[in-house]
């Protein structure tokens, strides 16, 4: 039976990328003579390049081990050319109606939440700041983060975990570590991603043997989150 302390090593490391990039600047903007309070200010505006940097790592780390482990991340989107248009097609209305669902409906409820129950960061304050710096915010929500997420914990992760494990224990561990891998948004963020996208993903990712749709769906999602942070 194969070890998966490779694939836990990914997925504990994952989230504590977001600490060592902010830790940095933090080291950074002291050097410079900034006091505490100008320091939690100037993380807060930073973090789209905070996301770009730990998206980064997390593609340089993942190579490094499905390289290690003889791993193919693009086999699981390689489909007969017949399908390909309909996944495709399949992965864009996926996409479109998460993302309907997120902005419209589990966004206003999270931030009722936010402001009724409480939460690690203030109500509203991740897409205000995530709005901030478009560029960096795009190549890390929209070029990098559906592949990269989508190649770690619905492909290499799941993967795995099905070598050892049932296929709904494996899709609830992936969920479970992807929703943590969005700790930053605070704690009904991380719940609403690991529910809502974690596992229904995860499921279609066990079923097909494939992550074209859901990458489709991801990139789709993601995409049209930037447009609304960036624009409205």
């Amino acid at each position: 039976m194969k070890s998966l302390k490779r694939v836990w090593l990914n997925l504990i490391l994952a989230p504590f990328w977001f600490l060592i990039a902010i830790s940095g600047l933090s080291v950074y903007y002291s050097v410079k003579g900034l006091d505490t309070g100008e320091i939690s200010l100037e993380i807060a505006d930073q973090t789209s390049v905070i996301l770009l940097i730990v998206q980064i790592i997390l593609l340089l780390v993942l190579v490094i081990t499905a390289k290690k482990e003889q791993f193919s991340l693009f086999a699981s989107f390689k489909i007969s050319s017949p399908k390909l248009n309909v996944e495709i097609i399949k992965g864009v209305i996926v996409g479109s109606l998460f993302a309907v669902l997120y902005l419209f409906i589990l966004s206003p409820i999270q931030y009722e939440l936010q402001k009724n129950v409480g939460d690690i960061i203030p109500p509203g304050e991740a897409m205000k700041v995530l709005g901030g710096q478009i560029i960096p915010f795009f190549i890390a929500n929209v070029v990098l983060a559906p592949f990269v997420e989508e190649s770690l914990y619905r492909n290499y992760a799941l993967t795995k975990f099905e070598q050892r494990y049932s296929s709904m224990k494996s899709v609830l561990l992936s969920a479970l570590a992807f929703g943590f891998l969005h700790w930053t948004g605070g704690i009904w963020y991380i719940l609403m991603t690991g529910i809502i996208i974690g596992i229904p993903f995860g499921i279609i990712a066990s079923r097909k043997k494939n992550i074209l749709l859901i990458f489709v769906a991801h990139l789709t999602l993601n995409f049209i989150e930037f447009i609304y942070i960036a624009w409205f």
